[in-house]
């Protein structure tokens, strides 16, 4: 899952994840599901909510927030073209509150499309991005 790994690689380019926590820190996958998105069913789409774990997160955290919205914009921009959608997009918890630090859960509902090819003896996987599926007809897609 390609994502994650670019959300991760984001966060720490932009300095809001400290990388002497990256063991305390977790990216978590639940609600996983993985369905077929077109007619042939060749392309597959995973449907989960990633949840990450940031315990002793520095205030403030709204460049946080804030960075991860335009990552969302960028990378799944069909969480964000309803009301509806976005309710359910972007949650986010905070316990144990302190004076400078708190324990920041952020909650986010991804999908990534896959294609898989064949090449020479074995499969591969290629991620197909949001931003080309939603300018080519959906028709291409079975939709």
């Amino acid at each position: 899952m390609k994502k994650i790994n670019q959300l991760k690689h984001y966060l720490f380019e932009k300095n809001l994840l400290n990388a002497n926590l990256t063991a305390q820190n977790q990216f978590i996958i639940k609600d996983g599901i993985v369905e077929p998105f077109s007619v042939d069913n060749s392309g597959f789409q995973y449907h989960f909510t990633l949840t990450l774990n940031l315990p002793g997160y520095y205030y403030p955290f709204n460049d946080l927030t804030t960075n991860i919205v335009s990552w969302m914009q960028d990378n799944q921009p069909d969480a964000l073209i309803s009301a509806q959608n976005r309710q359910q997009a972007i949650k986010f918890h905070v316990n144990n509150i302190t004076d400078n630090q708190c324990d920041l859960t952020i909650e986010l509902r991804l999908s990534e499309r896959i294609k898989p090819t064949q090449k020479q003896e074995k499969t591969e996987f290629d991620s197909l991005t949001d931003r080309i599926i939603l300018q080519e007809p959906l028709e291409k897609y079975g939709y």
